[in-house]
């Protein structure tokens, strides 16, 4: 995040606002470090959409306050946590995981430049990839909890 030393009040809550929301999204993102892909994983993904929403809006606001980004040399070689990485059993369709993998590597060539809009733009297909994907993990573990009920109510 650069801007001049002396911030205008409007900019100051504005930076506010995108420490904030950087608190979060680390926060989320710390929440699946070393996590397994366990009854809390549709819980993790959906903490990290938030993060990332907020993160977006954050971002658009800095933007249009004419503030930037501070570039992250090198972050266009960043990985997500263990249990978000491709061939690591992540539960869920692999069309949704495709998309994340998009957005994730997207956010990633976003935050290597300046331009505030392009990382807010980049929070926010995270943040709509990581959504989809909470819902269609969900789904999938509550036809997995209804599975055996049904099995054992079928033998008696």
């Amino acid at each position: 995040m650069t801007a001049g030393d002396n911030l205008d009040p409007q900019q100051a809550q504005i930076m506010r606002a995108v420490r904030q929301a950087g608190q979060g999204w680390a926060e989320a993102m710390r929440s699946h470090k070393l996590a397994p892909p366990d009854a809390g994983f549709a819980g993790r993904l959906h903490a990290l959409a938030e993060a990332s929403g907020r993160e977006q809006v954050a971002w658009e606001h800095a933007h249009a306050a004419g503030l930037l980004w501070r570039p992250i040399p090198g972050a266009e070689r960043a990985e997500p946590p263990y249990e978000l990485r491709p061939g690591t059993g992540r539960r869920g369709p692999e069309e949704l995981w495709s998309r994340f993998d998009a957005a994730v590597a997207g956010l990633n060539r976003a935050i290597t430049g300046s331009s505030a809009a392009a990382v807010a733009d980049a929070f926010g297909e995270v943040s709509d990839a990581a959504s989809r994907l909470a819902e269609a993990v969900e789904r999938e573990d509550q036809v997995a909890t209804q599975a055996p009920s049904r099995s054992r109510r079928g033998a008696a």
